[in-house]
């Protein structure tokens, strides 16, 4: 039986965590390839596109995401990045100062696969096999622990699609959570045992016949002007006013290059726009700060501070 202990007495304490999935710019699922294709260059020639390293592109979240990082940093906020493994390694040779900029006590470090593979095959027509899953997911981990010298709990997969083989892949890989399932809820929420080592964080997304009106906890509608920044805050602020259990949380989720490219027009922003993204993701923060009973936080800082959580 998993309980959880309380860290706040009377006082209701909502957790928020800000999750960064760290990729290629926009990955894009292409049939017949394992590894995913940065859609700025869906177009290239075949000898580019069959090269993982080649056909990925950063130029996004080098553009895009430099000024958030800086604001995370210069606030100290607690967050979780799910580095996709080859893009990590792609900035830390390239863009070195950059790298080090995310190498910081209070980010926490997670995996999101090597090349933001379609594990499931569902788009690519290529399902990955139990030991090829394990062996990619297990020299991600590797890779990723051995840039940031750190060890990695968590897990997030590419496009929130999780194999029949994955979880136990996970627990084999000493993994402590996984966050790669949506939970539809109109207030925040608990993580779920899978089994004794293994915690799932879900994402939310809210009903649609809610006040929130379906709205995922991702951030591109925003970013791409399908949501407005007050319906977002309103949104989460109405996530928060709905919620009465202690040491809930609730999440939000962004990638690194939506700051600066638009998918649906495949195209690249201006420096006016990102500076727009930035600010939005910057106003949604501190509105969410203003709320005493939230505290920013990670799902690894959320197990460490609930203990007993898992705990027979």
């Amino acid at each position: 039986m998993f309980t959880t202990s309380s860290v706040c007495g009377d006082r209701k304490l909502i957790y928020v965590f800000l999750c960064v999935d760290f990729d290629r710019d926009a990955a894009f699922p292409k049939i017949g390839y394992k590894h995913a294709i940065s859609k700025p260059k869906q177009s290239e020639t075949q000898d580019i596109l069959a090269d993982p390293e080649r056909s990925a592109e950063v130029q996004g979240t080098i553009d895009g995401f430099e000024q958030s990082l800086s604001f995370l940093i210069d606030r100290k906020l607690p967050t979780v990045f799910y580095f996709e493994a080859r893009t990590i390694d792609i900035v830390a040779k390239q863009y070195p100062d950059f790298f080090k900029k995310l190498n910081q006590t209070f980010f926490e470090i997670g995996l999101h696969s090597y090349d933001h593979e379609d594990l499931l095959g569902e788009e690519t027509g290529v399902p990955l096999e139990n030991e090829e899953e394990y062996n990619l997911i297990k020299k991600a981990k590797d890779k990723v622990q051995q840039l940031f010298s750190t060890e990695v709990h968590g897990f997030r997969a590419p496009y929130m699609r999780l194999s029949a083989n994955t979880q136990s892949i996970l627990t084999d890989l000493d993994f402590t959570y996984d966050s790669s399932i949506y939970e539809e809820s109109n207030k925040a929420i608990m993580p779920h045992p899978i089994n004794q080592t293994l915690i799932e964080f879900p994402v939310i997304k809210t009903p649609k016949e809610s006040l929130m009106g379906g709205m995922y906890t991702y951030l591109w509608p925003l970013f791409e002007g399908k949501r407005g920044i007050k319906e977002i805050i309103r949104n989460y602020n109405q996530l928060i006013q709905n919620t009465v259990e202690e040491n809930t949380y609730i999440s939000i989720n962004l990638h690194s290059w939506h700051f600066a490219y638009n998918v649906e027009h495949n195209v690249y922003l201006s420096e006016k726009e990102i500076r727009k993204n930035t600010e939005f993701l910057i106003k949604l923060i501190s509105k969410i700060e203003e709320n005493e009973e939230v505290q920013f936080s990670t799902p690894k800082m959320w197990l460490e501070e609930n203990s007993s959580f898992g705990k027979k």
